[in-house]
Formats: C-alpha cells, structure tokens, sequence
C-alpha cells in the first residue's frame, strides 16, 4: 500500500490494515512457584508431554500479573500474590512472547488440578528437575532458578526480590 493512500485513510482503516500486514504474536505468562526456595512446582499438561511451570494466554487487555493470577486460579485452585515479571522472552518462530514471574506460597497452599487441561502437579527440587520438554523454547535458564532460591527466605506470599530486575528480554529463540 502506497503511504499517501494510508495516510488518506480513516483511522479505523489505518489500524485495520496495519494489523492486517504484520505479524500476530501470541501472548503468555508463567510461574515459578515455590514455598521456601529449594522446590518449584510443575504441572503435567495433557495437551504436551512433559513437565512445565504452570501458566497460560494472555487475553486482551490482560497484564501478565493479572493473566498469571487468572490461570493459577482456574487451572490449580490458587490464589497467589505474583511478582511483576523478572524474563520476558521472545519465540519468532512461534511468534510468542512469555513472561515469567516468581511466587511464594504458603506452606498451607495445596494446588490441585481444577481443569481438564493438566493430568499432574507435583513439587520438584530446584536442584534436580525433570527434563523439560524440547519444545519448551522459554527454558528455566539459572536466573530463573536463582530467582527461586532467593525467595525462599520470605515466609509469607510474595512480590519479587531485590535480587531480581525488572522484566528483561534475556533469550530470544532462533527462528
């Protein structure tokens, strides 16, 4: 499209054909929980093999916090004071952006499957994870790990730790 024809267009047009001509990317979020540093909770969803930290989509309008408290709800029947995000990362392949944040439980806290969605949940030891799946592109790099432990010395639910910055692009998978 010529840009002197674009720029003639109405508003509502302009926003239409941009969004028509470049690419979609879908929008997700997910947890790293933990009660007290040394466990991160997984979850075993029936759509994919293996072992991942529990989240979803975005919906519109949706901020990964809000997203991410949504999903632990619906999905594990927890209602969680999430981190604001401290990795987004970027799949062109996919076309996905996801955003990770940390979380403390209470040690009174038991998730259980609430959805059709998941077949498992279970705590595992930060130090010896299971294999995560290969198409598992986000990946639990050691600053997410890092970011588990450091939390383990807060007692009650909580908001990120000092140790952690603020949402950074910190891996971007080949396209």
């Amino acid at each position: 499209m010529k840009i002197g024809l674009y720029r003639r267009l109405p508003w509502a047009l302009q926003v239409r054909a941009v969004r028509h001509t470049t690419p979609n990317f879908s929008v997700g979020t997910l947890a790293l929980l933990t009660v007290d540093g040394t466990q991160l909770l997984l979850v075993r969803p029936t759509y994919r093999p293996g072992w991942l930290p529990p989240g979803g989509l975005l919906r519109r309008g949706e901020t990964a916090v809000h997203g991410l408290q949504r999903e632990l709800h619906e999905e594990l029947g927890l209602v969680v004071q999430v981190a604001e995000p401290h990795r987004a990362f970027l799949d062109v392949r996919r076309q996905a952006v996801t955003f990770l944040s940390v979380a403390v439980l209470p040690s009174t806290a038991l998730p259980r499957i609430t959805t059709r969605e998941l077949k498992d949940v279970r705590w595992f030891d930060v130090d010896d994870l299971p294999p995560l799946p290969s198409d598992f592109s986000e990946g639990l790099p050691p600053e997410d790990l890092a970011a588990v432990r450091a939390v383990g010395g807060q007692s009650s639910q909580a908001a990120a730790p000092a140790a952690v910055s603020p949402a950074r692009v910190i891996g971007v998978a080949p396209r």
